[in-house]
């Protein structure tokens, strides 16, 4: 009995859906001199629905290298990182 529910608890365990991960795209700022950036960061599973709860998660993060955020555009699964790759160039997943 303990094997046939180890068995089913396993088989279940494979058929459940794999989270993908979440990411955001934003605008960055810094000043003297003012420069500005377009980055791509993974961001936690939670903030994914929220531009808001992305945006709260970015700011420490740009913060530490002394960007600040500008806004974040959209949050998105996998199957929108490719496409964003090229233009966020040294900042895709950087932050």
């Amino acid at each position: 009995m303990k094997t046939f529910s180890l068995v089913v608890g396993a088989t279940l365990a494979m058929a459940l859906p794999a989270h993908a991960a979440c990411y955001a795209d934003y605008r960055a700022q810094q000043q003297s001199p003012v420069r500005f950036h377009y980055g791509v960061a993974q961001i936690s599973d939670g903030a994914c629905n929220s531009t808001g709860a992305a945006a709260n998660e970015l700011r420490s993060r740009l913060a530490r290298n002394g960007w600040t955020l500008v806004d974040v555009l959209s949050t998105f699964r996998d199957d929108g990182l490719a496409s964003r790759r090229g233009n966020a160039g040294q900042y895709f997943l950087r932050y």
